[in-house]
């Protein structure tokens, strides 16, 4: 069994573990404890049970039907991933505060009072209610933000040493579109009409363009063929190619007239100015095959030190690598800026870069907050992104 394989039960494993663990938290609050009779809570069960199975088995159906065949079992499907993700942190929020007050309690109060089985299931029960109220209409406007277009955020990039003939030249960079379950044709024709109408210098493409396979989704890119900008449409992988048959899509997308930079590099001429455009492949890539592995000599390697310099890379902390060879600017996506509050907390876990501007040593770093979504289709407290970088 290969390592890409293994990895990917592993992953598998252990989603389908947190995904469990979340839908027997959310029975034990919603249905269990407040007190219901059998047959509610029976009728419950049974609806937290089909539930929970909904994600696996529209994945598992997947291999049979198209994405467009299923797109509503499968919209559905992940709209409830975000709902019970809300839940989720709504409850282990109330539940901490439970344990501090009978922390406090046990300590401050001398006299133990027998606990009152009425009040525990009406506090129980009005606890369930409010968190279905507060839940619902924040994932409602979660949808809402979600299929709302993306935000175009036009920003100025002060590049020191930067050639005069540069100055105000345009990058537009998009990034973790995610072509596929959720996303399709439709909705990238919408992107690439927004990216056109700013009229750029330069189009970046940050990762993360497709989730399945090409046989199926190759025909929803079509839109990426009319992108168009002077010096040209270039792309990095991210995680999710790897995921989805590396190889297949690459093809596909040089096909569109999409220059692809995977540790690679090319000159931006403008008259007798120029800079150095530079890609890598996605952080985790090696685990697919030491040939995908990052390859920032390759890449950058060799570059005279009076060049400028701009590094793709999907995933932000490539700017630690990047710093070392003297890389002005890098443009990266990956993290969606948390894409459902509180997970922008939680992702520092993972790498301290969430969104916008960062300044690494002596290297600045962009970090797009994704022009799609994935997995569940709400966006709170995060926007779909397009940038457009002025540079000077």
């Amino acid at each position: 069994m290969s390592s890409s394989t293994l990895f990917l039960l592993r992953f598998l494993a252990v989603v389908l573990g947190v995904l469990a663990f979340m839908h027997y938290y959310f029975w034990r609050r919603m249905v269990k404890g407040p007190g219901f009779s059998p047959l509610v809570q029976r009728f419950g069960t049974g609806a937290v049970i089909a539930l929970f199975l909904l994600l696996p088995v529209s994945h598992a159906l997947a291999k049979q039907f198209s994405f467009q065949q299923l797109f509503p079992l499968l919209w559905f499907a992940f709209l409830w991933l975000g709902i019970l993700m809300l839940f989720f942190f709504f409850f282990l929020f109330t539940d901490s505060l439970k344990v501090f007050y009978y922390a406090f309690h046990s300590l401050f109060q001398r006299k133990q009072n027998r606990p009152d089985p009425s009040r525990r299931r009406f506090l129980a029960r009005t606890l369930a209610s409010s968190a279905s109220v507060l839940v619902l209409g924040v994932s409602a406007f979660g949808v809402k933000k979600c299929l709302d277009p993306p935000t175009v955020n036009r920003l100025p990039v002060n590049i020191s040493g930067l050639p005069p003939g540069f100055r105000g030249f345009s990058i537009v960079q998009i990034s973790d579109i995610h072509i596929g379950a959720m996303s399709m044709r439709a909705e990238l024709a919408e992107i690439v009409a927004m990216v056109n109408s700013l009229q750029p210098d330069l189009i970046a493409i940050t990762g993360d363009l497709v989730d399945g396979d090409a046989a199926e989704l190759a025909r929803e890119l079509a839109p990426l063929a009319k992108l168009k900008a002077r010096h040209g449409v270039f792309f990095v992988t991210g995680n999710h190619e790897y995921y989805s048959g590396v190889e297949e899509w690459l093809s596909e997308i040089e096909q569109l007239g999409i220059t692809v930079l995977n540790n690679s590099r090319t000159e931006i001429q403008q008259g007798e100015d120029m800079f150095i455009l530079a890609g890598v492949t996605d952080h985790n890539a090696g685990r697919f095959g030491k040939e995908h592995a990052p390859n920032f000599a390759k890449a950058l390697g060799g570059i005279a030190e009076t060049s400028k310099i701009i590094l793709l890379a999907h995933q932000p902390d490539a700017v630690e690598k990047a710093a070392q060879y003297g890389v002005d600017l890098v443009l990266s996506g990956h993290m969606h800026g948390g894409q459902i509050w509180p997970f922008n907390y939680l992702t520092p876990l993972q790498q301290p870069y969430l969104k916008g501007f960062y300044r690494y040593k002596k290297t600045l770093l962009y970090v797009n907050q994704g022009t799609g979504y994935w997995g569940p289709p709400m966006r709170v407290g995060t926007y779909k992104e397009i940038t457009e970088f002025i540079l000077s």
